[in-house]
């Protein structure tokens, strides 16, 4: 069997077949019959959502986006259908497919799995018929600019990148994992909790990120309050922001919002507050605020 041939014709084969099938993909989110979103989706709780439901909202909020890849997918295509520009067309091409493909799995997109995997792999032996090609243009030709094009102060200081490396590396870790730690632990109170006096208009309570709150109505939807809380021995204290001073935070842009002016804040609640298991009890004098976690 003259392998040599039949490699030929799977080859042809799978560059037809994937620029038919992207191109197909890439009319779709043209014409709007990809990333079009129900109209019963709009209503629904975020939690409540399928993972292709999500995927379909986020990438279909932006029309444009989805026009972009449409393009992408548009030029892979033609790219493949000519051997000489072949190369290029598939390294694009798995630019996009492989990140298809890993959306397609992490939110369990059924009857999308079969069809990416399979365009994936036929991508891969389009990719590595030519590995060798590939190794060299990227691992084996020098780079763009060698020793003798560059000034001296640079090549006798080129070393210093081992220690620049890990200090990068070692400091934007422990950065931001003190940052988080500072604007993003979570205490007892963190999570959605649902009021369970049912008459109330203050339906659920967000205690978030940076001692933050939200207050809202039913279905968790209509805004009721917002701002920041603090507990102190048993004391929960939960303070709002005035109209006028909400207006500023919207349209701050100095972050100020994690560190509020507290003056411009007036408190909304204040009690004692008790936990048993998933209830939280705020008692305010003669009056208590009984809430049931959610999640």
């Amino acid at each position: 069997m003259n392998w040599k041939r039949v490699h030929f014709y799977l080859h042809t084969f799978c560059r037809y077949f994937l620029a038919t099938m992207i191109l197909s993909y890439a009319f779709a989110k043209i014409l709007g019959t990809q990333f079009t979103s129900q109209p019963s989706t709009y209503d629904q709780p975020i939690s409540s959502l399928s993972g292709f439901n999500l995927t379909w909202y986020y990438y279909g909020y932006s029309f444009w986006y989805g026009i972009f890849i449409a393009i992408s997918q548009i030029a892979s295509s033609l790219l493949l259908l000519f051997r000489k520009t072949t190369r290029i067309g598939i390294v694009l091409f798995l630019s996009f497919m492989v990140n298809i493909l890993l959306v397609d799995y992490a939110y369990d997109i059924q009857g999308a799995k079969g069809m990416a995997t399979t365009m994936t792999i036929m991508a891969l032996f389009i990719f590595f018929s030519e590995y060798q090609l590939f190794i060299k243009y990227f691992l084996e030709e020098p780079p763009l600019f060698q020793d003798f094009e560059s000034p001296n102060w640079i090549n006798k200081s080129r070393k210093a990148k081992w220690i620049y490396i890990p200090i990068i590396f070692i400091g934007l870790f422990f950065g931001l994992s003190t940052l988080k730690s500072k604007f993003m632990t979570k205490n007892q109170f963190y999570g959605t909790w649902q009021n369970t006096d049912t008459n109330s208009k203050f339906k659920n309570f967000n205690f978030e990120f940076a001692n933050t709150f939200k207050i809202n109505g039913v279905h968790n939807i209509d805004k009721i309050a917002n701002g920041q809380y603090s507990f102190a021995n048993d004391t929960l204290t939960l303070k709002t922001y005035t109209k006028e001073y909400e207006a500023f935070l919207n349209n701050d842009k100095t972050n100020a919002i994690l560190s509020p002016d507290t003056t411009k804040m007036v408190t909304l609640i204040k009690g004692k507050y008790h936990f048993n298991k998933n209830v939280l009890t705020i008692q305010i004098d003669a009056n208590k605020i009984e809430l049931k976690k959610v999640r």
